[in-house]
């Protein structure tokens, strides 16, 4: 449960792109189906368009010249941004290179069709910089242009300061005068923004598009053996009734790309917003930020962290209880399937599962999640620690002492130590492994003995690994009732990657690494990725931030490669 926030948004993300290009592909069916009347010349008839159900914009030629001119400079190859620029001095004389670039796509007729929008008072100029690639253009009654670009005509036509291109020329009349408004929130706010209006989409071709998603669950479960496809049929089902609320319910969906040469970053920004009213944004509206028991684990001085803290509406907690009732039905079928265990083992292994899913469920059905985890390290150790709410710590601790009962006997077992102590109402455990003689680099992390500190308090697991761990798991213990909440992301993650790499570097020397290394020491950051996820009203905002640090490490492991294949090359 405590990643149900990062992987919802991801899934979210990925299905509302993936039936963007299924709703295009199945609206071309529909109409091919159908049939259109044809227009007298240049293409189809309008006889109904919605507004744009999608808006694709690229920020200003000068923006981004001049971004990609930094990013590449960053990256220590400015010979690319160079190229960039020259390519686009020689194709952009007469458009306005302050002004963004847009596609918008209406649903004409039923099907998407992408009307282009190039900020120009003279499009003639632009178009004759381009005579080489597509001949001279033709003029229309009308004033329309038409060009040739490989096998397509293209139809272009001066609206105000703006040039509409389109496949068609009706659909030219769709275009607006003044694209300020639908531009509004992207344009040069990103060097690339997409914004998806799924409600604009008509309800027929919609429930077209998750007729044909059942379809293509059905066939793929068809092909499988039978005992596989009975367990994951339920988890298809569910699977297919969450893209259907998706689909139906998502209102916008928007997605931003920025170099902020300011702010030494890159940024990329997604928002989701279900429709008013429905059952997906009330399960949104009901994930907000809480108090948390783990809120410590935020440090400026972490290698990494990883924190959230919201709680969790009804409707959520009954997707994800059924959820994990369908994963228990599936993982079954897997060990049915298994040869590599007895029966008597089977059996153990089930209900061991069953106990794990019984408690995550009941810990979701408190309607809160709450997880914090923290990594430290420098050039010689580290040290890792977890702690999470569960709905019965003591529960949790008797699943593993029962495990450790079934697997005391098994050769190279790990060495469990039950209730050594108590600390502020924690229970503390040990579970000791022997590392194999031979593992250099896992000695050198841990020596000849890993040991992991657990510990179970009422309603809390902790787990901690590394040198002096179990003293950095105390501290998690001693602030879990400092925190009074506030305004607080639901979620965040953030990762610095030159401690990780000078601890990494230290167990196993590498001249890439050391190269990444070197940089990020002169850089003025330590090389930072940072995902932050809010609760907005009706859906939720994401946002990842990669600093200035990590393209110059980047870039410095690019040109510590390419200097090592040379070598290597010269060499042979």
């Amino acid at each position: 449960m405590s990643f149900r926030c990062s992987i919802t948004v991801n899934r979210l993300f990925a299905v509302v792109a993936f039936a963007s290009a299924a709703l295009f592909a199945s609206s071309h069916s529909l109409v091919r189906a159908q049939g259109t009347a044809p227009a007298a010349e240049g293409g189809t008839v309008v006889t109904d368009a919605t507004e744009p159900v999608v808006v694709v914009t690229l920020g200003s030629v000068n923006k981004l010249m001049q971004d990609i001119n930094y990013l590449t400079g960053v990256v220590g190859q400015p010979q690319y941004g160079g190229i960039f620029q020259m390519m686009a001095g020689t194709f952009t004389q007469g458009v306005d290179l302050n002004q963004p670039i847009g596609i918008i796509v209406p649903l004409v007729n039923g099907t998407p069709e992408p009307i282009a929008l190039l900020p120009t008072a003279d499009v003639r100029t632009v178009l004759k910089r381009l005579e080489a690639q597509t001949g001279p253009a033709d003029e229309l009654d009308d004033g329309t242009l038409v060009i040739a670009v490989g096998a397509n005509t293209v139809y272009i036509r001066q609206v105000g300061t703006w040039a509409a291109i389109a496949r068609n020329r009706d659909l030219l009349s769709l275009a607006p005068t003044d694209p300020a408004s639908l531009f509004e929130g992207m344009g040069n706010d990103y060097d690339i923004a997409i914004r998806l209006r799924m409600q604009l989409v008509p309800t027929e071709t919609r429930n077209m598009l998750v007729a044909q998603l059942r379809q293509g669950f059905e066939q793929a479960i068809s092909k499988q053996d039978q005992a596989d496809a009975e367990g994951t049929k339920a988890m298809a089902e569910s699977s297919i009734k969450q893209i259907e609320q998706l689909i139906q319910d998502t209102d916008e969906l928007k997605i931003g790309w920025n170099i902020d040469q300011a702010g030494k970053q890159l940024m990329f920004e997604g928002s989701f917003t279900a429709v008013a009213g429905s059952e997906l944004a009330a399960m949104y509206g009901g994930q907000q930020a809480i108090p948390s028991q783990f809120a410590s684990v935020i440090r400026d001085d972490a290698a990494a962290y990883y924190h959230t803290a919201m709680s969790i509406g009804p409707q959520a907690v009954e997707q994800v209880s059924a959820s994990l009732e369908n994963a228990t039905g599936a993982i079954r079928a897997a060990l049915d399937q298994s040869d590599d265990l007895s029966d008597a083992q089977r059996d153990d292994v089930e209900a061991l599962v069953q106990r794990i899913i019984d408690l995550a469920s009941r810990s979701v059905k408190e309607g809160k999640a709450d997880v914090g985890a923290l990594l430290l390290a420098n050039q010689n150790d580290f040290q890792f620690v977890f702690g999470g709410f569960v709905a019965d710590g003591n529960e949790a601790a008797q699943i593993v002492k029962d495990l450790a009962a079934k697997i005391q006997n098994e050769p190279k077992a790990p060495k469990f130590s039950f209730d050594v102590s108590t600390y502020k109402g924690v229970t503390m455990h040990v579970i000791e492994a022997d590392v194999p003689q031979g593992e250099d680099e896992l000695q050198k992390m841990f020596g000849p003995k890993l040991r992991v500190h657990v510990g179970t308090g009422a309603k809390s697991v902790f787990v901690a690994v590394g040198k002096d761990s179990e003293s950095l798991m105390k501290n998690l213990i001693d602030s879990g009732t400092s925190d009074q909440g506030g305004v607080r992301p639901v979620g965040q993650f953030r990762v610095q990657l030159l401690p990780i790499l000078q601890y990494a570097q230290s167990i196993e020397t590498n001249e890439v690494i050391a190269a990444m290394i070197d940089t990020l020491s002169r850089a003025s950051d330590g090389g930072d990725v940072m995902v932050v996820q809010k609760s907005i009203v009706n859906g939720q905002e994401s946002r990842m931030l990669v600093s200035e640090g990590v393209l110059q490490a980047v870039g410095a492991a690019v040109r510590q490669v390419q200097q090592q294949k040379m070598q290597n090359n010269g060499n042979f």
